[in-house]
């Protein structure tokens, strides 16, 4: 702040001097004066035109008097100021527009001067072919190589269900008249009438070796789900039936079904899960250029793996809740398969394939002396890849 009041004040005073032509020695500091009411009258003469008034000689010759009296070895050089540069913002104008004719613009010279093959081998032309040839899901060229050996993954989304029926003479109180059977406890009709199938799934790898060109032999480890859905009500525990009623150690839990109030009915699924080890061949029917047809069939051993079920118990007319260590439970199994692959190839040893098959398990869920024969089944779609090794 001081330095801003000094600064307008050498401003003003640089401006006084401009005007009256007094310099900084010309003021009186006699302070007394300042309360002086007396001042010299001054006499104004009138001034001939274009003769200006001029300072009292007296006092020039004084000052003329001290510039003699300085040498030039006392004379300093003036201090240079620098000045600052200012820079003042440009103002764009709008250039008009230019404007040609056809004629200008279409010059045969500038074509002329094109070089095509340039043009084709520029970095814009090959990324250009290279999406085109991205879009083709299967390249239009592609020359499949088939290996010996193939690895891959199948899944294969199902329906499950089951066949029924039990040997009366593994169960009391059932008696056989020529074709009918007269029983107080659970039928074949019934049963049948009253489960429903389920969807399931199943899933593995595959390993295969082509033995000619249109067999080949294949095997894998699976993991596969089989079940049914019945319909059950809850154990009344009321009756006295229930009191004494046991399976396998354990109380029941529902009864059969209740055919004349359905309200009164809930479904309850059976699960079996195993692991398969197949063993197969394939024959190719048709060829085509990237695709083929076969027709598979195959033999596969079960081992048991997961059982969450409801069984029924013909001596007490009750539903018990089983798991796998229940010894009516059969372990190890077996099971056929049949279906027709449509295999497609996507790269020189990468195909995919679609396979509609159809599976039945040669063995029962249960064993002896458990009087119910029950083998499981299921439709479904395999899908999967294989991987030509070598």
């Amino acid at each position: 702040m001081p330095a801003i009041v000094a600064g307008l004040a050498l401003l003003g005073f640089q401006t006084y001097s401009l005007i009256t032509g007094k310099s900084f020695r010309d003021f009186d500091f006699n302070i007394g004066k300042l309360w002086s009411s007396t001042e010299e009258e001054v006499t104004r003469f009138p001034a001939d035109r274009g003769v200006s008034s001029r300072p009292s000689l007296p006092l020039f010759l004084e000052e003329e008097d001290a510039f003699k009296g300085i040498t030039s070895a006392g004379i300093s050089p003036p201090t240079l100021t620098k000045k600052v540069q200012t820079f003042l913002p440009t103002i764009k104008e709008d250039k008009p527009l230019l404007t040609k004719s056809v004629e200008e613009l279409i010059d045969l010279e500038n074509i002329n001067s094109v070089q095509i093959s340039t043009a084709i081998e520029s970095p814009q032309m090959q990324r250009y072919y290279s999406r085109l040839e991205s879009e083709y899901l299967i390249n239009p060229d592609l020359v499949p190589l088939q290996g010996k050996w193939y690895v891959g993954i199948n899944f294969a989304p199902c329906l499950g269900y089951r066949t029924f029926s039990y040997d009366p003479s593994l169960v009391h109180g059932v008696v056989t008249d020529g074709q009918y059977r007269y029983t107080y406890g659970l039928t074949e009709s019934s049963r049948n009438l009253s489960d429903r199938s389920i969807t399931s799934y199943s899933i593995g790898i595959d390993i295969g070796r082509r033995l000619t060109n249109r067999i080949s032999v294949f095997s894998g480890f699976n993991y596969a789900h089989y079940g049914e859905q019945l319909q059950v009500s809850h154990a009344d525990v009321t009756n006295p039936n229930y009191e004494d009623a046991t399976f396998m150690g354990k109380k029941p839990l529902y009864e059969r079904h209740n055919s004349e109030d359905k309200t009164k009915n809930i479904p309850f699924t059976n699960k079996y899960s195993y692991y398969e080890i197949p063993l197969g061949v394939s024959i190719d029917v048709a060829n085509l250029s990237k695709a083929r047809v076969t027709i598979d069939a195959a033999f596969h051993y079960q081992r048991l793996d997961y059982v969450n079920a409801l069984v029924y118990d013909f001596e007490t007319d009750y539903y018990y809740w089983a798991e796998k260590q229940e010894r009516i439970f059969r372990r190890n199994g077996c099971a056929t398969s049949a279906g027709i692959t449509l295999s497609q190839y996507v790269t020189e040893r990468f195909e995919v394939f679609v396979n509609p098959q159809f599976k039945f398990n040669l063995t029962s869920t249960f064993q002896k002396p458990y009087p119910v024969t029950q083998n499981q089944y299921t439709s479904g779609l395999r899908i999967g890849f294989k991987q030509q090794v070598f």
